[in-house]
């Protein structure tokens, strides 16, 4: 079975096809659809979801911008998690603890947050999508690095956010996305040192685009 991701990326279409086979090392697995406990992904395992939809029930949260919610999948220093669509609710969606590995991950509907990085870690998030939040899109609580690529966000208040009043030094890499519809902007940060570098990525109606970013840099870049 194969799904089927286009978003359009410096004036070419970018398709991206998910394969859906079984993974090698995938110790992890759940029933699809409500969850009323967090899916832990633990260092080394491999959880992929095959294109199935999950939510979130009452325990872990109503998918609000209401504090304090539980995420629906939890990944620990060195998991992955692919091939996974969020639906609604999705309550705080995705924490990473350390360095994680996610791979086309669709969030029909933010919540709270898509993801949220929790611990530092190198975090990269490789195709997939998300749409309707209120605020952020993915949340950065700790220094990390966090890469996204081929990724389509829209609709969103912020497409990153570092933890605001925070001086930890993040570096975010954007490469192949196409974003759209930030209320306020694509990164906003409060530390002097954190970094983004975008590349070849399509933007339009983004705020200010970037937000108490000091180092910046940006190459075939366009506005549509």
């Amino acid at each position: 079975m194969k799904k089927w991701f286009t978003s359009l990326v410096a004036g070419a279409v970018l398709t991206s096809i998910i394969t859906v086979v079984p993974a090698a090392s995938a110790a992890t697995s759940a029933t699809p659809g409500v969850q009323n406990t967090t899916i832990i992904v633990k260092k080394g395992e491999v959880f992929d979801g095959k294109g199935q939809r999950y939510t979130a029930g009452s325990a872990l949260g109503d998918g609000s911008q209401k504090e304090g919610q539980k995420p629906i999948f939890r990944i620990e220093n060195g998991g992955t998690l692919k091939n996974v669509v969020l639906g609604y609710p999705a309550a705080d969606g995705v924490h990473t603890y350390g360095d994680a590995n996610l791979q086309n991950i669709v969030w029909e509907d933010i919540g709270e947050d898509a993801m949220t990085i929790k611990e530092s870690g190198k975090v990269t998030l490789d195709g997939g999508s998300a749409t309707n939040g209120d605020d952020k899109m993915f949340q950065i609580n700790a220094a990390s690095t966090f890469t996204v690529k081929n990724f389509k966000g829209s609709k969103a208040g912020k497409f990153i956010r570092q933890l605001g009043g925070s001086k930890f030094k993040v570096d975010v890499i954007i490469d192949r996305c196409d974003i759209s519809n930030m209320k306020e902007a694509i990164f906003r940060t409060d530390s002097t040192t954190s970094t983004v570098k975008m590349t070849n990525t399509r933007y339009h109606s983004v705020g200010d685009k970037f937000i108490g970013v000091k180092h910046i840099t940006e190459n075939g870049n366009t506005a549509y």
